[in-house]
């Protein structure tokens, strides 16, 4: 009869062992599971960025390309209007043939480009300032407090917002003035170096998150 208690208190041990063994073996792979989460919602993130901070080097590229030419000349149709903000000699001038043509300034250009982004993309850029010449470029809230920062030597400020009801990755660099930009600025007071203002960015975080959520799912 000693014998067969033994044997049972063993088997309870056994069992009791077993189960303390899986309980913390779920615990473990509940938390590893946990930080994977994490390391994807962040990955999400990292990307979102990594794609606003290459939209704004294309659009740094051509605006530097506009600037470099002192403006281009577009044809004048119902989506390019003359820029009522550009204070320049022969902003509008006619070709031989009778076609008329608009001088596009960096701005213009940037402005166009955002509006067929948001529209085919659903991304939302805005270029903006603390002193704008266009009321249209007034800084929002978040736009305003990321300026100043650029004031003080920041290059970069991004956060997660919500935006048109979804969370989004904004992000926002400065427009730093060169030579070629005091042409249209010069009346304001700006100098080559000054902070002109900046590009401001929205990209939705649910794209990259359903990415992320297929290999998520695998992981589980």
């Amino acid at each position: 009869q000693a014998s067969g208690n033994e044997h049972r208190r063993t088997s309870r041990l056994f069992i009791y062992y077993g189960i303390a063994v899986a309980v913390v073996w779920t615990v473990m792979i509940g938390l590893f599971l946990l930080w994977h989460d994490h390391l994807l919602e962040e990955g999400a993130v990292d990307t979102a960025r990594i794609e606003a901070r290459a939209i704004f080097q294309s659009h740094a590229i051509y605006r530097a390309w506009n600037a470099m030419h002192r403006g281009v000349y577009a044809r004048v149709t119902e989506q390019t209007q003359p820029n009522p903000y550009l204070k320049t000699e022969e902003r509008d001038i006619t070709t031989p043939s009778g076609i008329s043509l608009t001088m596009i300034n960096p701005d213009y250009m940037v402005r166009q480009v955002n509006e067929l982004a948001r529209k085919d993309f659903m991304l939302i850029s805005h270029i903006t300032s603390l002193n704008p010449i266009r009321p249209e470029n007034k800084a929002d809230e978040w736009e305003t407090k990321a300026l100043l920062e650029f004031e003080n030597g920041v290059e970069e400020v991004s956060s997660i917002e919500m935006v048109d009801n979804a969370n989004h990755l904004r992000l926002m660099r400065p427009l730093v003035a060169k030579k070629s930009c005091i042409t249209c600025h010069a009346e304001q007071g700006y100098k080559v170096g000054d902070i002109l203002g900046g590009i401001s960015f929205a990209v939705p975080l649910a794209q990259h998150k359903s990415i992320h959520a297929a290999h998520n799912k695998g992981m589980y």
